[in-house]
């Protein structure tokens, strides 16, 4: 613990350093290969508590390290707000103090409350487009996540997704000289897995992999081991089944999202913007849905009316629209 000296220093300085006495452990949330998160109260306030373990405090400091000052940099309505630190040298110890978000992690909300399924596409959008302002807000200040999956969203009370687990991010090296295989498999860009020069654009795909997860109540690639998924979309351009959602230009969005040429998926301003339209337009009284665009290549392509009458699809989908929702690896297969 020696190397979080001038760390604690430096906190205490910028008053983010916690005494111990001020700090109630409560239940365990949950355990990980980095620590145990704990329910518990600081000064009666209901916060979480992420105790690192001593395995990865003497092997993995840089991580530790790397999330701390992450936490302590950002702050924004979509990434779990920061408290502060808690930090001994004798014996050496260490946690990272957030608040507590009351509506638990997304995976549960999917699978075990189920509670994101009982709200619709209300719900489901509300958790898209939060997450995708939390990671424009992370990418405009240089920083990328690299570990976007449902045990790393957390919801508030009102259902806003909240950004967590930093331990994997880091800032963006221009160069692109970043560790390759970083993240979950499940979630992967095809670039992390092949060890190639990534960028920002890895949190996009993965961030398309989730939301379709969101839309579809099915987790990615459900027959497959995580490495063998991976290896799939490296290989043979697998992705993610979208046969339950049922919105083409949805499924348009997310298959331009995962891309397996990261210069041709869309930005977040794009990316938020056409959620919110097909969000808006599932609301209207009238369930006409406007134009609604997914930027490609550095272009606005119109997806039309997911209404249309026209009678020269059945579906009443554009040919433009129809093909964007299939492209891909000519050799694409879905799950």
């Amino acid at each position: 613990m020696e190397k979080f000296e001038g760390l604690s220093k430096k906190y205490a300085e910028e008053g983010w350093l916690i005494p111990e006495a001020d700090l109630t452990f409560g239940r365990v949330l949950g355990r990980g290969a980095s620590g145990t998160t704990y329910m518990g109260s600081l000064r009666g306030e209901d916060v979480a508590i992420k105790a690192y373990s001593v395995s990865i405090l003497r092997n993995d400091a840089v991580s530790v390290k790397n999330e701390m000052d992450i936490m302590a940099r950002v702050k924004h309505e979509n990434i779990v707000a920061f408290r502060g630190l808690c930090l001994s040298m004798d014996p050496p110890a260490a946690a990272l103090v957030t608040v507590f978000a009351t509506g638990g992690e997304l995976g549960d909300a999917l699978y075990k409350k189920h509670s994101i399924r009982k709200g619709g596409d209300a719900a489901r959008y509300k958790v898209a487009i939060g997450l995708a302002r939390g990671l424009r807000f992370l990418h405009a200040n240089g920083l990328i996540h690299r570990d976007i999956k449902p045990a790393n969203v957390l919801l508030d009370a009102n259902g806003e997704p909240l950004l967590t687990d930093f331990g994997f991010s880091r800032m963006v090296d221009v160069s692109g000289d970043m560790t390759g295989e970083t993240g979950s498999y499940l979630y992967m860009a095809p670039e992390v897995v092949r060890h190639t020069t990534y960028s920002a654009k890895a949190d996009t795909f993965s961030y398309a992999v989730l939301v379709n997860e969101i839309f579809s109540d099915e987790r990615p690639y459900g027959h497959l081991l995580p490495m063998h998924a991976a290896i799939g979309v490296v290989k043979k351009g697998l992705r993610p089944s979208q046969k339950r959602i049922h919105n083409p230009q949805l499924r348009a969005l997310l298959a331009a999202c995962w891309d397996v040429s990261p210069d041709k998926r869309p930005d977040w301003d794009t990316i938020i913007s056409t959620l919110e339209g097909l969000r808006d337009a599932g609301a209207a009284p009238d369930g006409k849905a406007r134009r609604i665009g997914v930027r490609a290549s550095g272009r606005l392509q119109s997806l039309g009316s997911g209404n249309s009458s026209s009678s020269s699809s059945s579906s009443g989908v554009s040919r433009l629209l129809r093909k964007l929702a299939v492209s891909g690896p000519a050799d694409s297969k879905r799950a």
